[in-house]
């Protein structure tokens, strides 16, 4: 998955309001030009290496749609039933049938080969070539749905990843604090080590599960506290760190026990991402999760949070719900900056394990260089 695949080429299109009011109208009454035998929009389009999908409303006015056959060359998808659309029966008052014309479907298809849509009625049948929609990308939300409602891609909820990196960054410099990073060990040619980024800080420490160049402490950071000391730290901080971790409550609990009250914690971890580092990958956040792990009841203030590198999901199975998810935002990431404020007493959070069987699972993330 990435933000912008180039294999799949993806091309998302949407109409807000395929006709007017005024021009819904006319088409129903029949002034103006002769009418086609079925109306219809197509309100959301995209499409990938795979196929096509399409949603929209089609009727054909004081005639049932027995079964519309949507074609693209040899491969057809054919629908014998729709769904309710009571805003599309409002513009088409005198057209009972209109109120059930709600259609969605993925279909095979290659960019560029002609749609065709097969509408049969009771006594009649019509083909017709179907012009998929075309409009800006400021038209694309919010997008319209089957049932007639408006949904709206979200946002980040306090700004970009890296403001708040950015300040937890400056704080640590500016009071050099004593900063301990969690995942300190360098993994790939692509990463380069943290510590000179806190080279204001009093004390760095990097903290990993295997002994590596750039890290002070081998351990399992579920005890943070442990391996550094009580109220040892002014800073903690992890980046793509806390999937990882088999139990990321008790780390939030180890967190604050090393952190001095008044001290600062940032992790950004994963809302959408593979699987990577097998066995040792647990879990997914969103950012309301990461403000219940660093937030009251763990004693911090959560001073921001939110979601980052926005992304698709495309999924394999096609099914009506499925084929929506690249319409969805989904992201790479989500984030916390949050202050300590209160201690918390010995026992707060448990969970049925022990530190030595939970170094040994820890030990059990992949081991490079």
């Amino acid at each position: 998955m990435e933000q912008r695949p180039s294999s799949l080429r993806l091309a998302a299109r949407t109409i807000r309001g395929a006709l007017s009011r005024a021009g819904l109208a006319k088409a129903a009454t029949g002034r103006g030009p002769a009418r086609k035998p079925f109306a219809h929009a197509i309100e959301v389009f995209w499409c990938d290496r795979d196929g096509a999908y399409l949603e929209g409303w089609i009727h054909a006015y004081d005639k049932r749609i027995l079964r519309l056959r949507v074609a693209a060359g040899e491969d057809a998808y054919e629908i014998a039933s729709f769904a309710p659309r009571p805003d599309v029966l409002s513009h088409y008052a005198d057209f009972p049938n209109s109120g059930e014309s709600g259609f969605k479907l993925y279909l095979p298809w290659r960019a560029g080969t002609p749609l065709t849509f097969e509408v049969v009625t009771a006594d009649d049948r019509f083909v017709e070539t179907i012009e998929l929609p075309r409009s800006s990308s400021s038209l694309r939300t919010p997008f319209c749905l089957t049932d007639g409602s408006a949904w709206r891609d979200p946002h980040p909820e306090q700004g970009p990843a890296e403001e708040a990196y950015a300040a937890f960054q400056r704080e640590v410099n500016e009071r050099a604090l004593v900063v301990a990073e969690v995942g300190a060990r360098v993994v790939s040619s692509q990463m380069s080590p943290l510590r000179a980024a806190f080279a204001g800080a009093e004390r760095y420490i990097g903290i990993d599960i295997h002994a590596a160049p750039n890290v002070d402490v081998v351990g399992d950071a579920h005890y943070i506290d442990a391996l550094i000391g009580r109220d040892a730290a002014g800073a903690v901080f992890s980046l793509s760190v806390m999937e990882h971790l088999a139990q990321p409550w008790l780390f939030a609990y180890g967190v604050n026990r090393a952190l001095r009250v008044g001290g600062l914690t940032y992790h950004l971890t994963h809302q959408t991402w593979p699987l990577h580092e097998e066995p040792n990958d647990f879990w997914r956040f969103s950012d309301e999760g990461l403000k219940v792990l660093f937030g009251p009841a763990t004693g911090f203030e959560v001073l921001a949070a939110g979601l980052s590198s926005r992304a698709r999901i495309y999924p394999d199975h096609r099914q009506p719900a499925q084929a929506l998810m690249p319409l969805v935002s989904a992201f790479g990431g989500a984030f916390v900056l949050a202050r300590k404020v209160r201690d918390l007493p010995d026992g707060a959070v448990a969970w049925p394990t022990d530190q030595d069987r939970s170094e040994e699972r820890a030990r059990h993330y992949p081991q490079r260089g």
